[in-house]
């Protein structure tokens, strides 16, 4: 795969380069080093805790072993291929850093949601709090790993890696004289994580944010291949650990099974030392990949044979030093152990070396094998003897599932010659294991003397102190001077690979979990189609981007003519949270459009709720055709691609609801009342991101309590109790600083205007163009969106009859909202983005009630699947058509007022967008006629044709026509929002002719736009 062409390189000089051998064996024992401080954090907690305890922290730490493996697959690698490949400072070195820390923060929420997911199951809701937040962590620190792995930078690598367990052991102390439990011992991980952020500053200064780069889809196709490949290694290494803590939850046997399984991984740490090494250097242009592999194999061979032979024949006497008094029964374990740690070593080295290969169908055929020995392992172990079997069945398991991967690799790394030496090395281990068992059985001490020689002598060997062949000296090229530019994508497969059969694949759909990750990411993937070119800026977003703004700088939202009050502030928080977080500055149209990440994020987290809550009420075909539907409507797409408030205002409420038609029956009365609470002050999280949801959330809640006993009663009050929570807090620290006059005063006029009694904005306003216009004029890009809008209050309506207790949860919900909807349609004021709740709540709303329908009327059925899949298929084109329609003429206009209008120029704008844009810029105003711009010394004027034409903003359209035929366009972008928005050019003298007879004079005030 040519993932960007080379230009000219030059080799480094002698003292760059790198000495696999002595990389690798001094990353095993760092990587060893970090084993026994975290071991002897595991220890700590083992003598400390209780059994059960002990039990739910292993589990926590093998989760978080795993998560911390998944990161070093899914990030460092991939980025140390670019850091190796480009120089410092360079735009695609930059770029690959920005990529990584996106993917990074996606990434960590998503393991968080698993992880603590995975931990809810087997402990606490505090502990699976502790381990979603460590997980995130995690995954957020992993970019500078990479970086230090591209720069080949092991050592600094080495001592970032031990300092961070360092810092968990002394956090794992104070954990023991707090005496905070499994839960504080699972935050040592979150401090421990402080010490690889210390790197040279060059990586940060190669730090960029670069949301665009998102866009590439070459970069997702590269970390996909690497992180679903580690990803299955991962889970593979681990799982035996999990799932022996939740089979035998809390006995002897599962806590013994676990901590000798911690020691006996002690081959995987050779297996991440070889990998770091090896992955970049093969990725590196001009290298020697038979040399490389032929001493990547050298190295791992010596280390993982001396590793293995001494955890398998490890005496009772020595390893029960290091192993608690209460699980010596399970010593017995460690050599079968071993075995399977061995096995998992050889996968993750040969998976690695395969995906720096390029050779992605050999290795996902190899690990889709893996997947079902070491499952089958596990079970038919488990079936046959429980822990003691399950040990016996990991080991037979991956030892098969590695040498089947080596057989479907032997092709691939032919390069290497792995049969050279083969036998005589087989020979020396084979003596090696023999003699250290035999020492082992005879005299402890012998034993110990023999394996400290060993060890001692293969890391010398390593270090070059010895004379060996191996020691094969890589030079590493970097490239300079400018590079062209290229798509970057990946070269085709080699012809002869053959296709897997990912039966993988169908389990992990069948997977809630990984099916919301699948649905989430593939609809942050829609979203990011258009995002910044597709959808027109509107004053609304940048109106509450500047208030988010003002949040971030400590204060109440406040906009230049003082505190706003009119919406609550839950979006802003989030807004400055994410401007602090990423230090977001500048002009407020570039602001804008990265903040519209988060609600593009938010968007697609809606839509995989949506996808969940439709499969736990119905089907999982409903559920993907609902994904299918929220995904692409076109009308959704649109809000979830601007900085509107609604977006994240259904995201809480969305994720209440689902906790709320939860059919799992509670594990205790506390269980219970913490789902409640959390779902309550989800709903109210709502509430407080726009008033306006408490119709759909709160409300239907306390209507479910009354009809037909959807929700019983004590919990309806306890969710309703905890839903206002959130708002009364707000109004608490309002009224303590003195606002709440001013909130009042805010509220009562925005119910009167919302209520239709004041009738200044929406489709009802004097002068404004009806709503069955705008109908019929949208139709070709929302038509589907408005069948939603005119289906929500049925389907709702009929939803309400169902037999189904969540479903006629859901009813009412879709009820309110229809309703009001059509409330404000006909009688109060209706915006366009009052419409995205109602478009969300139809969507789900229909395809219950579709599905409600067929179990109703049987025969109905192929009548239904026809209508259902024509509807989604014309949903999807008009939503592709949405999003890939340019509609950027704002930021062209932007783009050139920045780039080219002079210092002294004065221009008009002509809508409130543009005036809220440029309104801290002096060479702007408000002169939308000929008068006013000769009067104050206008030559530029920027318009917007649709809207002003059709009465909309601060010109007159007389005055619209009068530019077409006397000024020069000098930037003209047409687009379905404002039709052509366009910077003219006036000349002085046809102004003063125009004003001379009065152009273009407004025929009402424009201080405001309708």
């Amino acid at each position: 795969m040519n993932l960007r062409p080379r230009a000219e390189s030059k080799e480094r000089t002698p003292d760059q380069d790198v000495n696999i051998a002595q990389n690798s064996g001094f990353l095993a024992v760092s990587a060893g080093l970090v084993g026994v401080v975290s071991y002897a954090c595991t220890l700590l907690m083992a003598n400390m805790l209780g059994t059960a305890d002990y039990t739910q922290f292993a589990a926590a730490a093998m989760i978080l072993g795993v998560v911390g493996i998944v990161a070093n697959a899914m990030v460092p690698l991939p980025l140390s291929h670019v850091v190796a490949v480009h120089p410092e400072g360079s735009e695609e070195r930059r770029n690959g850093v920005a990529f990584s820390v996106f993917v990074s923060c996606l990434a960590g929420i998503a393991a968080a949601a698993i992880t603590g997911g995975v931990t809810l199951a087997l402990a606490t809701p505090a502990l699976a709090a502790a381990v979603a937040l460590a997980a995130f962590v995690i995954f957020v620190v992993n970019a500078p790993a990479g970086w230090l792995q591209g720069e080949l930078r092991f050592t600094w690598y080495a001592v970032s890696t031990i300092g961070e367990v360092v810092l968990r052991l002394i956090f794992s102390l104070l954990v023991i004289v707090m005496a905070w439990g499994a839960g504080g011992a699972v935050l040592g991980f979150v401090a421990g994580c402080l010490a690889p952020l210390v790197v040279p500053w060059s990586f940060y200064r190669d730090l960029r944010w670069r949301p665009r780069v998102l866009l590439e889809k070459w970069r997702w196709a590269e970390t996909s291949d690497i992180a679903s490949v580690l990803c299955i290694v991962s889970v593979l290494v681990g799982i035996d650990v999990v799932v022996v803590g939740f089979l035998d939850n809390g006995s002897v046997e599962a806590a013994g099974f676990q901590a000798l399984a911690t020691i006996a991984k002690g081959p995987v740490y050779v297996a991440a030392g070889t990998a770091l090494v090896a992955f970049p250097l093969l990725r590196t242009p001009g290298v020697k990949v038979g040399e490389v592999l032929g001493a990547s194999f050298a190295s791992f061979g010596q280390l993982v044979v001396v590793a293995f032979a001494i955890i398998a024949t490890a005496p009772p006497l020595m390893s029960g030093v290091i192993v608690p008094q209460k699980y010596h029964g399970s010593l017995g374990l460690l050599p079968w152990l071993a075995a399977s740690g061995l096995g998992y070593a050889v996968l993750m080295v040969l998976a690695t070396i395969l995906l720096a290969m390029r050779a992605y169908r050999r290795c996902q055929i190899g690990l889709a094998c893996a997947c079902l020995l070491v499952i089958g392992g596990l079970w038919i172990g488990w079936q046959l003897n429980a822990v003691s079997g399950m040990a016996v069945g990991s080991a037979i398991g991956a030892v098969t599932a590695g040498l089947v991967l080596t057989l479907l690799a032997r092709p691939v790394l032919a390069s290497a010659n792995p049969g050279k030496r083969a036998g005589r090395f087989a020979i020396l281990a084979f003596a090696l294991i023999v003699i250290l068992a035999v020492a082992a059985h005879l005299q402890p001490l012998l034993w110990l003397l023999l394996a400290g020689i060993s060890g001692a002598t293969v890391l010398a060997h390593q270090r070059g102190m010895l004379p060996h062949r191996n020691d094969f000296k890589i030079s590493r090229r970097r490239q300079v001077g400018r590079r062209s530019k290229s798509t970057g994508r990946r070269s085709q497969p080699e012809s002869d690979d053959i296709s897997p059969v990912p039966a993988w694949v169908t389990r992990a759909l069948s997977s809630n979990l990984t099916a919301f990750i699948a649905v989430v990411a593939a609809a942050f993937g829609v979203r990011a189609l258009g995002l910044e070119r597709g959808f027109e800026v509107w004053v609304d977003e940048m109106l509450y981007v500047r208030l988010g703004e003002s949040v971030a700088a400590g204060q109440f939202p406040t906009l230049p003519d003082g505190p706003f009050f009119l919406h609550p502030p839950g979006y802003f928080l989030l807004e400055a949270g994410v401007v602090h977080i990423f230090r977001i500055t500048g002009e407020i149209i570039e602001v804008t459009l990265q903040l519209r990440w988060l609600n593009a994020l938010m968007g697609a987290a809606t839509v995989g709720l949506g996808f969940l809550l439709v499969r736990k009420l119905a089907t999982p075909t409903a559920a993907w055709l609902t994904a299918v539907l929220l995904a692409f409507e076109p009308f959704i797409l649109r809000n979830n691609s601007h900085a509107f408030l609604e977006t994240s205002a259904m995201v809480p409420g969305l994720a209440g609801l689902l906790l709320l038609v939860s059919t799992k029956e509670p594990k205790s009365k506390l269980h219970s009342f913490l789902r409640l609470a959390t779902a309550g002050l989800l709903l109210g999280y709502s509430i407080l991101c726009k008033d306006f949801f408490f119709i759909c959330t709160v409300a239907p809640v306390v209507a479910a309590m009354v009809w037909k006993k959807t929700f019983p009663w004590r919990q309806g009050l306890v969710v309703t109790a905890f839903g206002f929570v959130p708002y009364v807090i707000y109004l608490t620290v309002v009224a303590a600083h003195g606002h709440f006059p001013s909130w009042v005063w805010a509220k009562t006029n925005g119910l009167v205007r919302m209520s239709g009694v004041e009738k200044s904005t929406g489709f009802t306003a004097e002068g404004s163009p009806s709503i069955l216009s705008r109908l019929v004029e949208q139709s070709g890009h929302f038509g589907t969106s408005y069948i939603l809008l005119g289906l929500c209050p049925v389907v709702g309506l009929l939803l309400c009859f169902s037999y189904h207790a969540g479903r006629r949860l859901i009813g009412l919900a879709g009820l309110a909202l229809g309703a009001a909807g059509a409330y404000s349609a006909l009688f109060g004021t209706f915006e366009e983005q009052y419409g995205y709740g109602v478009m969300v709540a139809g969507a789900i709303c229909s395809v219950l009630v579709v599905v409600e329908i067929r179990e109703r009327y049987p025969k109905t059925r192929k009548t239904l699947a026809v209508v259902s899949v024509c509807y989604v298929v014309l949903t999807v084109v008009l939503g592709l058509r949405t999003a890939l329609t340019v509609d950027n003429g704002f930021v062209r206009a932007n783009d050139w007022v920045q780039a080219n209008l002079p210092a002294d120029a004065r221009i008009s704008v002509t809508n409130s967008t543009g005036h809220f844009a440029y309104m801290h810029d002096p060479r702007f105003g408000i002169w939308p006629s000929a008068p006013l711009m000769k009067e104050n010394g206008v030559s530029y004027i920027l318009t917007q044709s649709k809207p002003t034409s059709q009465g909309y903003g601060y010109a007159n359209p007389t005055m619209l026509a009068w530019l077409k035929d006397h000024a020069t366009p000098i930037v003209t972008t047409p687009g379905p929002t404002n039709g052509e928005t366009t910077i003219w050019y006036v000349d002085p003298a046809a102004l003063d002719a125009a004003a001379a007879a009065s152009v273009g004079v407004p025929s009402k005030d424009f201080g405001t736009e309708r």
